[in-house]
């Protein structure tokens, strides 16, 4: 009897650890290095934050249903109304795939920090060439609502400091065929879905279509170094869900070497 109770403890533990390990957490999509990567380029401290020389952490704990939205937004720590307003701005921009038992979705909670700290954002704004955001449309839709492609009035399109290059010219130019994917001969489609924010950068970041030996990689590089014209609904600049190829491929030349070959487009 005893070895019996035993036996049925050990599976009871066992398939409770089996379907621990089974859960996968609610994640923002594209995954947290490209989070970093979007809080980096969207984040604006508050002027009078820097005035103030104020610094600090600001952290939300929230909740995502089954379907990935967000809700019960708290403040577990607050700054200034101006620092826990942009942390919230910058929170409500993402989006999330929701969490995962044995592939069912399931609900699931988190936190989300915010650090201001003003050497580390005088740095950042070196480095990403901007210390607010310019706007090339407005006004703007401040509903934070996101539209399909095919639902406005004007659709995003790629700005060019060169007014004779497009989509196609540009990432031809810029490619650069990663060397394993020459050495392995790899080619396929790279397939990215995006948002495009109101002033013109985009958010959300993440791989719809993956092709591996470094062209995801060198996808998203490309990607990010584009700028938007935002769409446009009603007279005013809108969040618009956006996708874009890029076709890695090899052909064989007259020398009989591979040579990269590269195709883009974008729409909704």
């Amino acid at each position: 009897m005893n070895k019996l109770l035993l036996i049925s403890g050990l599976l009871l533990f066992f398939v409770i650890r089996l379907a621990a390990q089974e859960i996968v957490p609610a994640s923002p999509c594209g995954g947290k290095p490209q989070l970093k990567y979007f809080i980096e380029q969207e984040l604006i401290y508050p002027e009078k934050a820097l005035n103030q020389n104020l610094e600090g952490d600001v952290s939300l704990r929230y909740k995502i249903n089954e379907k990935g939205q967000v809700a019960n937004v708290i403040f577990l720590n607050r700054l200034s109304p101006e620092c826990d307003a942009e942390a919230k701005r910058i929170f409500d921009m993402i989006e999330w795939v929701p969490a995962t038992r044995l592939g069912i979705t399931i609900p699931d909670s988190g936190t989300f920090n915010i650090n201001f700290n003003i050497k580390k954002y005088n740095r950042l704004c070196k480095s990403r060439g901007y210390k607010y955001h310019l706007m090339p449309f407005e006004p703007i839709d401040t509903s934070r609502l996101v539209y399909q492609y095919r639902n406005l009035h004007v659709a995003p399109y790629p700005i060019f400091t060169n007014s004779n290059i497009n989509l196609a010219g540009f990432i031809a130019a810029n490619l650069k065929y990663p060397d394993a994917a020459i050495k392995q001969n790899v080619s396929g489609t790279v397939k990215l879905g995006f948002i495009v924010e109101p002033h013109g950068k985009i958010s959300n970041l993440t791989v719809l279509n993956s092709v591996g030996a470094g062209c995801n990689e060198e996808a998203i590089r490309l990607v990010r170094l584009l700028k938007w014209m935002p769409g446009v609904r009603d007279n005013m600049a809108v969040r618009t869900r956006m996708s874009i190829s890029i076709n890695f491929s090899l052909e064989q030349g007259p020398d009989g070497n591979f040579n990269p070959n590269v195709k883009s487009s974008y729409g909704g």
